[in-house]
């Protein structure tokens, strides 16, 4: 007869990393007696896990300490790590490092360690306890406090699980039993004044087991900054909030309006009795040279209002011999934004009906008081997903569905129609009072309403296929399914005649990938080569009226030394755009940019959205990296790598407006008669040839807390100390807009920098801490024929804070106010930073002041959270 121990008994003993996936516990011998006599024969772990097993008499047969120093006094217990992930870890951020950092949410803590991930800042894949996430996202919800562990997995990781070689892969491994509410709320505002806002949100989250839910709603409100919370140049034409009349050219307006009012009269205010019927001479003679002078930039604003509103449901449980993942998500923005105070000039006619002059006189006025131009979007979204996660046949398996429906509506009001305006107010027409109220109908502007549909499946299946004598060789095959439907209504901002637009688009594409040891250290090794294994990928992809487009990646990495590790990787890849890149809905708006054609400030519109002329692409990425880990662990890392990526025909988001720029694609820009820029075509463009290389390097540093927290002593509570900088040094970026024309070196003349910097510091624990980084760029220029642009990119330092009052002071108790309560403050731009520009003598260029450039500046956000 026997008895088991399940390893949870075992948990508080001394523990440390075996090989990939396993755990090691050593256990004194001399303890064995009492741990088997306090354990019930035939227990087994709750959660299934692996026991070990011993006779029942083992206090006989242990050996006494009197054996000798020889005397073998250990036995080891290997077992799979609860939640482990098929492919090891590169690193892991444990429970009391994850608390370090005084985040609110998953989603917030996998921002703060992105310089740990990828230092690139490219979104990980997400593994929750070692399975797919799929499209559920309702885990980036979840309190960080949930999580036992977060593991970065190695960069092999990514082909194995389906997904494109070369990203990294984080693997978030759940606490088995954890149960909380809460209650997040914080204000938020630039402490230069003009623009503040705040949140709400509520969550709730269970887990048992396998079994695990949650839900959050979360709502945000910021207020719009306005142009005279800034010190920026007025516009030099005249705004009245009234109206008034004038001569044309100037001078005296008429010589009896003169007499009447017994002085010269040059202009004269719009009576107020002139809203309801024609009025007099002397109506206007009583309002000789008043005014109502407004502010302009009032009315104006440099940052629309915001809200938000969001809600969001998960559910995972086991199916049978699968485990079911269910997600819903609701939500809605809108953004609204001023555009000035339109103002009107209209001449009326002596013999107008509504004109008391002898002759005929220059009206001008705003259009309704002090009405703004509005510029404003709104959209709306549901969205259902599903995700299975099991075995069959022996591979792993994950499915995934998911359904998104979204609508949108962007209103933007442009001007008044002066010709229409004009026109009426030729006719004499009685009905139309050139002093009263204007009718919305004489406003020029558009409206697009949008809607949209997209479904997409997902098959992912592993499977390890081969045991060759260095590891094993893993299978894996990933299916992609979508389909998307839109459909866009625009008219002008009335609702007249409506253009409408409709898309529908299929996209099926696949990929197989395998990975093997070829070597591994100490077995089967050939000389001193260490560890080498290889991954390999191929694809395909096909889009409604494209052709087949394919794929291929490979890597090898290589660990001569344990504590050195190289990576080599090459990518081929022929791509067509995205639903969104061809048939996203259109959105128009306005963008302050500097115009370097004119060295003025301006204010064009702005067009974003899908382009459908878009064309297919290729590209070719090659990449090595090194890692070296001095220590043999996590304590630090430094890495090297070089990258270079050639795209033919690519995709390419609409860059900065430079005179190159604007040389390379004329077409985008519009200019009037005066050559002033009025708009700018921003959707997406295809670049002929886009080379990029560059050299990256990298630091982190960890430094978990030691002492009471290694030997595991009750209530220890180390202080964590992470540290990362990362730099980055490209070599080169050309750019070839279409063929026959010289290319564009945008690091010499199109205001790129050649150096980046980034830089994070956090030290923390249970209770309070803090974390700093920073980000510097070398200076740039943009060469516009003459004229030298000098950019000096700002250092930008930003600062959180939190503390945990009841845990810091040590007061918490159950129900107490201080009780899992969280007070947070953070700082964005705490130097108040901004590009400085500047011109060969030093001057600065008008539109680049430090108002015009960043015009919100430092920002501050006091939050308070509080879990029951």
């Amino acid at each position: 007869m026997t008895c088991q121990i399940p390893l949870h008994a075992i948990a508080s003993l001394r523990s440390h990393p075996g090989g990939r996936g396993l755990s090691r516990t050593h256990i004194s011998l001399f303890a064995l007696p009492a741990l088997f006599a306090a354990m019930p024969c035939q227990a087994s772990g709750a959660d299934g896990t692996e026991a070990i097993a011993a006779p029942r008499d083992a206090a006989a047969s242990v050996p006494s300490r009197a054996a000798g120093p020889d005397a073998e006094d250990e036995i080891v217990v290997t077992a799979e790590r609860y939640g482990e992930a098929k492919v090891a870890a590169e690193s892991e951020f444990s429970e009391d490092e994850i608390a370090g950092q005084g985040t609110d949410s998953i989603q917030d803590l996998l921002a703060r360690l992105a310089p740990f991930i990828d230092a690139s800042g490219e979104a990980p894949i997400i593994l929750i306890n070692g399975k797919p996430a799929g499209f559920d996202r309702s885990i980036l919800f979840y309190p960080p406090e949930a999580l036992d562990r977060l593991a970065v997995l190695k960069p092999e990781a990514a082909a194995q699980y389906g997904y494109a070689p070369g990203k990294r892969v984080v693997n978030l491994v759940l606490k088995k039993s954890y149960s909380d509410l809460n209650v997040d709320a914080g204000v938020n505002g630039a402490t230069a004044g003009g623009q503040y806002g705040g949140n709400l949100s509520v969550g709730r989250v269970a887990i048992s087991g396998p079994v695990r839910w949650n839900v959050n709603a979360r709502v945000t409100r910021d207020s719009a900054l306005r142009k005279d919370a800034r010190n920026i140049p007025r516009p030099a034409m005249p705004f009245d909030g009234t109206g008034y009349v004038s001569a044309i050219g100037g001078g005296e307006i008429d010589p009896a309006l003169s007499a009447a009012a017994g002085r010269l009269v040059t202009m004269a205010a719009i009576p107020a009795g002139a809203a309801s019927g024609a009025p007099a001479l002397t109506d206007f003679a009583a309002t000789a040279d008043q005014t109502d002078a407004v502010d302009p930039d009032a009315f104006e604003t440099l940052l629309s209002a915001r809200r938000s509103a969001s809600l969001s449901l998960g559910v995972t449980r086991p199916v049978g011999a699968f485990t079911a993942s269910l997600s819903l998500n609701a939500g809605r923005n809108s953004s609204n934004g001023l555009w000035g105070l339109p103002m009107a000039s209209v001449v009326v006619p002596a013999d107008s009906p509504w004109s008391p002059f002898a002759g005929d006189v220059l009206l001008t006025r705003p259009f309704a008081g002090e009405r703004p131009l509005r510029n404003g979007n709104r959209s709306e979204s549901l969205g259902a997903s599903l995700t299975l996660n099991g075995v069959i046949g022996g591979w792993q398996t994950s499915l995934g569905l998911s359904y998104d429906r979204s609508w949108g509506e962007n209103l933007f009001e442009t001007g008044i129609d002066l010709v229409r305006i004009q026109q009426l107010t030729d006719a004499g027409d009685r009905a139309f009072n050139p002093y009263g109220a204007w009718d919305a109908s004489l406003l020029l502007g558009s409206r697009n309403r949008t809607k949209s549909d997209n479904l997409n499946a997902r098959l992912q299946v592993q499977k390890i296929v081969a045991a060759l004598p260095a590891g094993p060789l893993t299978a894996s095959f990933a299916a992609n399914l979508s389909r998307g439907s839109s459909e866009s209504r625009q008219s002008d901002v009335n609702g007249g005649s409506a253009v409408v637009s409709r898309a529908v688009r299929e996209q099926i594409d696949g990929q197989m990938s395998l990975t093997a040891a070829i070597l591994r250290r100490g077995v089967s090794e050939i000389g001193p080569l260490g560890d080498l294994t290889a991954d390999l990928s191929i694809g395909s992809q096909t889009m409604s009226k494209a052709p087949v487009q394919t794929r291929f990646g490979a890597g090898i990495n290589w660990s001569p030394l344990a504590i050195v590790q190289f990576r080599g990787s090459i990518d081929l890849v022929e791509t067509a755009p995205s639903f969104d890149q061809l048939d996203g809905p259109i959105v128009t708006t306005v963008n302050r940019i500097f115009d370097y054609a004119r060295g003025e400030v301006a204010e064009p519109v702005w067009i974003t959205g899908g382009n459908p002329d878009l064309g297919r692409s290729r590209r070719q990425s090659l990449a090595l990296n090194a890692t070296v880990r001095p220590f043999g662990d996590q304590t630090l890392s430094l890495t090297a790598g070089y990258r270079q990526t050639i795209a033919k025909g690519g995709v390419a988001s609409f860059p900065e407006l430079t005179p190159v720029i604007e040389a390379a694609f004329p077409e985008r820009a519009t200019r009037d008669a005066a050559g002033r820029l009025v708009a700018v075509d921003a959707r997406a463009i295809n670049i002929a040839r886009d080379t990029d290389t560059g050299l990256n390097s990298g630091l982190a540093l960890r430094l978990p807390g030691r002492g009471a927290a290694a030997r595991g002593e009750p209530g220890a509570d180390p202080l964590q100390f992470s540290l990362s900088l990362n730099h980055r040094w490209r070599l080169t970026s050309a750019l070839l807009t279409r063929p026959g024309v010289a290319a564009i070196d945008q690091l010499a003349d199109s205001g790129q920098s050649r150096h980046n910097l980034s830089l994070q510091v956090s030290v923390g624990k249970q209770g309070i801490g803090a974390s700093v980084n920073g980000n510097w760029a070398s200076p740039a220029q943009v060469v516009n024929d003459d004229r030298i642009f000098r950019f000096q990119p700002p250092l930008t330092v930003n600062l959180s804070l939190f503390v945990e009052p009841g845990r810091l002071l040590g007061t918490a108790k159950q129900g107490a106010l201080t009780d899992d309560l969280k007070i947070s403050f953070d700082v964005q731009n705490l130097f108040k930073g901004y590009r400085r520009v500047t011109l060969d003598d030093g001057s600065i260029p008008l539109g680049y002041s430090r108002d015009e450039i960043d015009p919100l500046g430092r920002t501050a956000r006091v939050s308070v959270r509080k879990r029951f």
